[in-house]
């Protein structure tokens, strides 16, 4: 990730730190984990991926409160800020998106962008079984700006459980997934 997407995503988190100290009137430096519901994290399937997806009759949709709909050709999904943490440098988010093709099914949910880590984990669930929280992307530099500031590569457990659940090869690790882009202050 570039110095500049990193201090373009920091910045985004900060604010939302920023906003939720204000709002309950404390200093951000006495806050180490809050709970919030300002703003949402959206997210952009790459065009290529959807259509990969598409083609499979793999259907997406949104859960948990999270909103899904047609963008640039694509997917987005728009997933609530519901906390963040100082010290761990993370921003929590509600809802989730589920892919079912028949019946098979996966369901990624309660996502965790780690700043310090470059990684975004959530909860799986669906045909796999219950997997609990794991790492699903790397956090990288965007290439297309337009569909989010930072991108998204699968990890190896992320396409794992895609190609499993599909009976498909299709998915490989470091392969781009989509983009993210934070707006600690846009409305939902």
């Amino acid at each position: 990730m570039s110095k500049r997407t990193f201090i373009k995503v920091l910045t985004a988190f900060l604010a939302v730190v920023g906003l939720v100290a204000i709002g309950v009137g404390a200093p951000a430096q006495a806050q180490e984990q809050r709970r919030a519901k300002v703003g949402y994290t959206q997210v952009v399937v790459d065009p290529a991926v959807y259509s990969l997806i598409a083609g499979a009759g793999i259907t997406p949709a949104a859960i948990g409160g999270a909103k899904a709909f047609a963008y640039k050709g694509t997917l987005a999904a728009r997933f609530p800020i519901t906390g963040y943490s100082l010290k761990k440098v993370q921003i929590k988010h509600s809802g989730g998106i589920s892919l079912t093709a028949g019946s098979a099914t996966i369901s990624l949910r309660k996502f965790t962008i780690d700043l310090g880590r470059q990684r975004v984990s959530g909860k799986v669930s669906g045909s796999v079984g219950n997997v609990g929280r794991v790492d699903l992307f790397k956090i990288r530099r965007s290439n297309r700006p337009g569909l989010g500031l930072v991108k998204l590569t699968l990890t190896g457990t992320a396409a794992g459980a895609l190609n499993s659940t599909f009976g498909v090869n299709a998915f490989s690790a470091g392969d781009t997934f989509g983009y993210a882009s934070p707006r600690p202050f846009g409305r939902f």
